[in-house]
């Protein structure tokens, strides 16, 4: 429980670095990525989200 929160909180620490790094790659087209790396964390936030929220439900 605590690793998903504590993950979860890196994760939001960090969203305006990978914000950054968008900026300065273009959204991820200079490093060949399939997907921003803003996207990538804000999706990992979503399921890291999702599974504290069943944890709690348990």
């Amino acid at each position: 429980m605590f690793g998903k929160l504590f993950s979860a909180a890196v994760d939001v620490v960090t969203l305006p670095v990978s914000a950054a790094v968008d900026v300065v790659t273009l959204g991820g087209a200079l490093v060949d990525r399939a997907e921003p790396y803003t996207v990538s964390k804000v999706k990992r936030l979503g399921k890291d989200a999702g599974k504290i929220i069943e944890k709690l439900a348990e």
